[in-house]
């Protein structure tokens, strides 16, 4: 491979081994590569991972630290999977790592997933560029993701549970609470804002098995100002203007807050990353006139959150694409309180089509032109387009276009 196409071909081409949850392919790539763990953060959870992640990076880059981090999906370019200090992988060391993983996985005794390619070649970027500290977002789950091949991480996040790839994950919230805690390691201690008592409950008795300290961080919060800015007063801190939007934010921040405060980062940089943190698609003002907000809100908890902070917007209309594998009833219902919705479909493998959308009564548009006639002759005061982070992918590449 010779260019970053040649690689997005190969990764493309891993696609259709599909997921495989487990974690020999990944431990025996590392053991063949001789990789060494370096100092780490983990973490995971239904919504809430990427934004922590953000809250997280800025806070350590604010404290001098060099920072790599690996998060999914992308919504600007495919490199800021893998990123260090803020900037996505370069070309020449996008193939470089590329080359070595394939070379490895082609000796492997089993396929290795396009993912499990991916988490690898962060895993030889890292190794290459040594940063101070490594963040992992992990893919789908927790306890079989193949990001969770860290032995000792410094500290493990679970931002939230809800509803999201249950065909993988399991039925119930208790199912997929339990994947997700599957990050967790002896001693190492575990940070969450998860609000259901009864999960919990079950997260402490796991932290009890386990032999882990469990810390509640909703308590940091002390107050939350909504509107078209959200303040929040931290325990211990003056009032901050957080640099992403929405009452969620508040507890995103607060699990940064518990880990940076564990990990002993000043409160200087602690305050500034929290005012500076930036997550493209997470309620992402891309136009001021017209008003015009990206939000990846893909499942029906993010939707609910999303519902919350709009309700301060006025007169609003709403794009969406829902995936078919989603609960797209609750989701449309929830979205109809704030304004008109459409719906839309783009592509991509799990996309509904034009005729299941019209078959489920869906008032549904060709985006790319219904957005265009929009910007031009606005028929609100506020556009939200929301839906898969992928479908937000390509709306925000499409704005950059329409701004040229």
């Amino acid at each position: 491979m010779k260019t970053r196409q040649d690689v997005f071909d190969w990764l493309s081409g891993q696609l259709r081994f599909g997921i495989k949850p487990g974690l020999e392919r990944m431990n025996w790539m590392i053991e063949q590569l001789r990789l060494e763990e370096r100092p780490s953060i983990h973490v995971a959870g239904t919504n809430g991972k990427g934004s922590t992640v953000a809250f997280l990076r800025a806070m350590a880059m604010e404290n001098g630290l060099s920072v790599g981090a690996f998060t999914s999906p992308y919504i600007i370019q495919f490199e800021e999977r893998i990123m260090l200090n803020g900037e996505p992988i370069h070309e020449d060391a996008l193939v470089d790592v590329a080359n070595r993983v394939k070379a490895c996985a082609d000796k492997a005794p089993e396929t290795l997933t396009e993912f499990e390619l991916l988490t690898m070649m962060a895993w030889c970027y890292f190794d290459d560029t040594r940063p101070d500290l490594i963040i992992w977002e992990v893919g789908l789950g927790g306890r079989l993701d193949s990001t969770n091949v860290l032995a000792h991480p410094l500290a493990t996040v679970v931002t939230s549970i809800g509803h999201d790839h249950q065909g993988i994950l399991g039925d119930t919230l208790e199912e997929i609470a339990l994947e997700k805690f599957g990050i967790m390691k002896r001693d190492v201690p575990m940070f969450h804002s998860i609000s259901e008592e009864e999960l919990v409950g079950l997260l402490l008795q796991k932290g009890e098995d386990v032999g882990t300290s469990i810390h509640d961080v909703r308590t940091l919060v002390t107050e939350v100002e909504d509107g078209a800015e959200t303040v929040v007063t931290y325990e211990g801190m003056p009032h901050v203007v957080l640099g992403l939007t929405g009452h969620h934010q508040a507890y995103n921040g607060a699990c940064a807050v518990a880990v940076a405060r564990h990990l002993g980062w000043t409160e200087e940089a602690i305050r500034s990353g929290l005012e500076r943190a930036q997550h493209p698609g997470r309620y992402e003002l891309v136009s001021k006139r017209p008003r015009v907000i990206l939000d990846g809100a893909h499942n029906p908890e993010g939707i609910e959150a999303l519902v919350l902070q709009a309700k301060h917007e006025t007169d609003v209309t709403v794009l969406t694409a829902i995936l078919e594998d989603k609960d797209r009833d609750t989701m449309i219902d929830a979205l109809q309180e704030i304004g008109d919705v459409y719906e839309t479909t783009f592509d991509f493998p799990r996309a509904r089509t034009k005729e299941q959308l019209e078959k489920d009564g869906a008032r549904f548009v060709e985006w790319k032109g219904w957005l265009t006639d929009w910007m031009e002759a606005p028929t609100s005061r506020t556009l939200i387009v929301t839906g898969s982070l992928y479908f937000i992918s390509e709306v925000r590449t499409h704005f950059q276009s329409l701004k040229k």
